[in-house]
């Protein structure tokens, strides 16, 4: 079975699955891409969210496998009408993740068992648990581009999609990336709803890191630091009324965090 083979076997059973999309990401391509390349020099901040290192590696390296030659990367939509499938619903993992890790349990199941020789290993969405950068590793895929949101911008979905990642043993060649430029010409709408301002004023610059060009926000202007502000004030407003969830029952605990540079972004659901 050719490579060309595997990718579309892969790739089509993965949208059957309920993927909004998919594709490959080759590792040599990877190592070369943004996220792979700044993240390990960053300087270390403490964040919201953040969680315990348990790979070994430096702050930022991702741990790749030495049997593992290709990522796939599959995302789920997340419909403006459907808030709840990002939230913590009493303390449990969004369902929007869990459906995405549902989908990669049986993709690896078809794969392993369809394919032969391909070994398989779903991936933690944290890189400190073992992840890859997800947004990066999309537009390798061929998923979509990074935008002035600094998001993964899809053609089909805007940036309104969840993302998960599969480690693969078989040397696939990259589905992506494109060219498509969705911000081209656009007034940034994304980055003036931001209510902690991230935009506001350049944090990286071009050469800061080993001559890299392409920047978080393309241009620099992306601060997370200033992002996880507005995530700690959503978890101070965490909801304790019991609600009624579509598809989950009465949840007593929600925290629902920030998308605004998501819902104001122009790009829309085709």
């Amino acid at each position: 079975m050719n490579s060309r083979t595997i990718t579309e076997l892969i790739v089509s059973k993965a949208i059957a699955l309920g993927a909004a999309a998919a594709g490959i990401a080759n590792i040599q391509d990877l190592k070369s891409a943004p996220a792979f390349v700044m993240m390990p020099q960053r300087p270390h901040f403490d964040r919201v969210g953040a969680v315990e290192n348990t790979t070994g590696l430096p702050e930022g390296v991702v741990a790749w496998k030495e049997e593992m030659r290709s990522v796939l990367v599959i995302a789920y939509e997340h419909p403006e009408e459907k808030p709840y499938l990002d939230c913590w619903l009493d303390g449990k993992n969004p369902p929007g993740n869990l459906e995405l890790i549902k989908i990669n349990k049986k993709l690896k199941e078809y794969i392993e068992a369809e394919i032969p020789g391909v070994k398989t290993e779903p991936l933690n969405y944290y890189v400190e648990k073992g992840g890859v950068w997800l947004k990066d590793a999309s537009v390798v895929a061929g998923l979509g581009t990074i935008g002035k949101n600094n998001l993964l911008i899809t053609k089909e979905y805007g940036p309104r999609v969840r993302l998960r990642a599969m480690f693969l043993s078989v040397d696939l060649p990259s589905t992506g990336p494109g060219d498509w430029d969705p911000c081209a010409g656009c007034d940034m709408p994304c980055r003036k709803k931001c209510p902690q301002n991230a935009f506001d004023r350049i944090t990286y610059e071009a050469g800061q890191y080993g001559g890299l060009t392409k920047l978080p926000g393309r241009d620099g202007s992306y601060s997370l630091l200033t992002c996880d502000r507005q995530m700690a004030e959503d978890e101070k407003n965490e909801i304790k009324t019991p609600t009624e969830v579509p598809d989950y029952g009465t949840a007593v605990s929600i925290i629902k965090y920030c998308r605004e540079c998501e819902l104001n972004c122009r790009i829309k659901p085709s």
